[in-house]
């Protein structure tokens, strides 16, 4: 037998009692259910009162259950509710605060648009990007995606058209991006 065949046995001898004593140390060591308070489903809540219902009292010496006291003619009602708006009212007059307010179907919008892109569909990102542009003409993003669409398509008018509307950093960054399609800008 070789030195290299003694340390082979040798070797799997020790990786063999190992084996055997990580058996048997897991298998000594009792399991423990770790039971938390998250597990447990949450009490459901008794259903709400309607507002309008009176408390039933039994009356003195009635045994529980008696007949329900009818309401006071002088108790105070609660006032109704403020009116929600409803889709006929006018939008808010301040333009500035509408468009500085979350509107997640905006952003669902200008995320499409951004997929689309992203998926090579420029034509559809474009689509989508003008849709959004004609609501808020100062997104920035999609901008971007106009301009590089029309860059990706070779429309050299409709990349000028809102390239120069973009701020200068962004503008940089689109004139790098175009030359690659041999659309170049005219800065005025």
């Amino acid at each position: 037998m070789t030195p290299r065949h003694l340390i082979l046995v040798v070797a799997s001898v020790a990786v063999l009692a190992m084996g055997v004593y990580l058996f048997k140390e897991v298998n000594a060591t009792p399991a423990t259910a770790d039971v938390s308070k998250h597990d447990k489903p949450a009490p459901t809540p008794p259903p709400p009162r309607p507002p309008d219902e009176p408390i039933a009292k039994a009356p003195e010496g009635a045994p529980f259950g008696g007949p329900p006291i009818a309401k006071s003619p002088t108790r105070e009602t609660t006032s109704p509710p403020p009116p929600t708006p409803q889709a006929s009212d006018p939008p808010p007059t301040d333009v500035a605060d509408e468009l500085s307010r979350p509107n997640p179907r905006l952003d669902a919008v200008m995320a499409e648009a951004n997929k689309a892109y992203d998926h090579g569909d420029f034509d559809e990102a474009k689509t989508i990007a003008l849709k959004v542009l004609a609501k808020d003409p100062t997104s920035t993003r999609m901008m971007r995606i106009v301009v590089s669409s029309a860059c990706i398509d070779g429309d050299s008018a409709e990349a000028q058209k809102h390239y120069a509307n973009l701020p200068v950093p962004d503008r940089e960054q689109m004139k790098v991006r175009c030359a690659r399609y041999g659309i170049t800008f005219n800065d005025k």
